[in-house]
């Protein structure tokens, strides 16, 4: 049997556990961090999406009054309409509001095993029962289908983070 050169199955139950918890914290941390990226970007296109509707309207509004507009500003005007109404389209189709609820549902998931499986490592005689090991296992496999995707570099920045955060002695 051969096994991953950076990879070291966990000897005995408390190395599991460890492995368990490092994992959903990893896991957790990075769906929260996905959910403030898309939120993130929701307010930006929602920002842009107003603004540039706000100067769509107000133009169209001034040209009603004045004399007719240059053609030069005319097709600013299109333009701008134009490109307010594909930037309303991908707030529509990117969905980021809904996927960073998503992200931020399954952290909180995460978020709940973890503690579950602190509470085990820590000797609590509550969290223990008599398949508790094969039903963190089956939660913890149900929550990696559900969730949606984090990229791998979201992963990986999160993981760096994480390490930064122990090398100065903070844990979160």
């Amino acid at each position: 049997m051969t096994t991953l050169p950076d990879y070291e199955p966990p000897a005995d139950e408390n190395a599991l556990l460890l492995k368990w918890i490092r994992r959903a914290r990893e896991s957790q941390m990075s769906h929260y961090d996905m959910a403030d990226r898309l939120s993130a970007r929701e307010r930006r296109i929602g920002w842009l999406v107003t603004v540039l509707s706000a100067f769509v309207g107000t133009a169209v509004f001034a040209s009603l009054s004045t004399p007719p507009l240059s053609i030069g500003m005319r097709i600013f005007v299109g333009l701008v309409s134009v490109t307010a109404a594909v930037s309303a389209a991908l707030q529509t189709f990117l969905r980021y509001a809904g996927r960073a609820e998503k992200h931020r549902a399954a952290g909180a998931r995460y978020g709940a095993v973890r503690r579950r499986l602190e509470a085990v490592f820590a000797g609590d005689a509550d969290a223990r029962d008599a398949h508790y090991l094969a039903s963190i296992r089956i939660e913890l496999d149900r929550l990696a289908e559900d969730s949606p995707n984090v990229p791998p570099r979201v992963f990986y920045r999160t993981q760096r983070a994480l390490l930064a955060d122990k090398a100065r002695g903070r844990d979160a």
